[in-house]
């Protein structure tokens, strides 16, 4: 498939497997970063060194508690601006499945999925606790101190139970950090998606994933019809680093079977590119470069979430069959308001204007 000939009959539904997560959020300061030996803008596992963090934020009297996780902000992201809430509810469906402990957290989690559209197919595991993330911002960057607990457990058996609505869906989203814990049942999942000519896509979703499960990251790629990553991300899967987008592109594809699937990379204020492989001339289609609007660096409130929040708009105008340039700018845009606000949520007030 070459780049002329892109795909435009999309798909209607989403089941999204990943780790339903509260952020548990608040201002900090450089001196906390180094007491619980966190790092700017990257994601730490919890430990016994750094486990008094998820305390310290909970005692700020500014604490927020914002359902997170990637795919969840993803798809609670796609289903907004889709309008699930209200005109489009029986048109499209959006469905998130993993695994949630019995606990308060998971009410904030059941509360925001159903009130933004999101079908949740959500595991309750009754001897353990929700997963969470301890999210500090310091000014306007992000440290994310993450702890799965309940979302690690979700079962064969549940899935089995409910294979049914799950494959009744047309497309499949792998979140890259589900595939730790979680291997063989994502890839029995895009098995058998693609045995039914359905649509699987893969998010990379953080360069230590890339690094210290490349293996298992490559498989599900190999069984991908959309990759989507940030620059780093795909600097790390190639192993190369400041050579420039075309060749790290090209050295990706060439790490994969061969395959029409599309590559979709962000950069930050440099923006999105989205490619495809043409095998006849062994070379690289890229078929468009989008470039965000500025952003006042006055007006930004909290990085966190912006990428998830990208592949929600993106998403949701790929689901109504429009052009890639569309779905980066509704990816854009979506990215633009969650900047502007702690963490992944949206004010009744925000709308955006998609176009076509």
């Amino acid at each position: 498939m070459s780049a002329s000939s892109v795909d435009l009959s999309r798909f209607h539904s989403i089941i999204a497997i990943g780790n339903p997560i509260v952020d548990i959020s608040a201002e900090i300061d450089s001196e906390s970063l180094q007491k619980y030996e966190l790092k700017w803008g990257e994601t730490v596992f919890a430990n016994e060194k750094n486990y008094g963090f998820y305390e310290f934020l909970e005692k700020k009297p500014e604490v927020t508690y914002i359902p997170g996780g990637s795919i969840q902000n993803t798809l609670r992201t796609a289903s907004w601006c889709l309008g699930m809430e209200e005109e489009n509810k029986d048109k499209y469906s959006i469905t998130m499945l993993g695994a949630i402990g019995n606990d308060g957290y998971k009410d904030k989690i059941m509360e925001a999925l159903k009130s933004s559209g999101v079908k949740p197919l959500l595991q309750s595991i009754s001897d353990m606790s929700t997963s969470r993330c301890g999210v500090g911002i310091f000014q306007k960057e992000r440290s994310l101190l993450t702890e799965i607990r309940a979302s690690n457990c979700l079962t064969d058996e549940f899935v089995k139970e409910h294979e049914e609505e799950i494959y009744a869906n047309d497309a499949l989203i792998i979140e890259g950090y589900f595939l730790q814990e979680k291997f063989d049942l994502c890839k029995n999942l895009c098995t058998e998606f693609k045995k039914r000519n359905k649509v699987v896509i893969l998010t990379l979703s953080a360069v230590f994933m890339v690094k210290v499960h490349f293996d298992k990251i490559k498989d599900i790629a190999n069984l991908s019809d959309i990759v989507v990553s940030n620059m780093e991300e795909m600097e790390a899967f190639v192993g190369t680093e400041g050579e420039g987008y075309k060749v790290v592109l090209e050295k990706a594809f060439k790490k994969l079977e061969k395959g029409d699937r599309l590559f979709v990379v962000t950069d930050g204020g440099k923006g999105v590119v989205v490619s495809q492989y043409n095998y006849e001339k062994d070379m690289v289609d890229f078929i468009m470069q989008s470039f965000p609007e500025p952003i006042k660096t006055e007006d930004i409130v909290d990085l966190n979430g912006a990428g998830d929040s990208f592949l929600g708009g993106f998403l949701s105008q790929y689901m109504k069959g429009r052009s890639l340039n569309a779905c980066c700018r509704a990816g854009n845009k979506a990215s633009h308001i969650i900047l502007k606000s702690v963490g992944c949520t949206f004010k009744k007030d925000d709308k955006i204007e998609f176009g076509k």
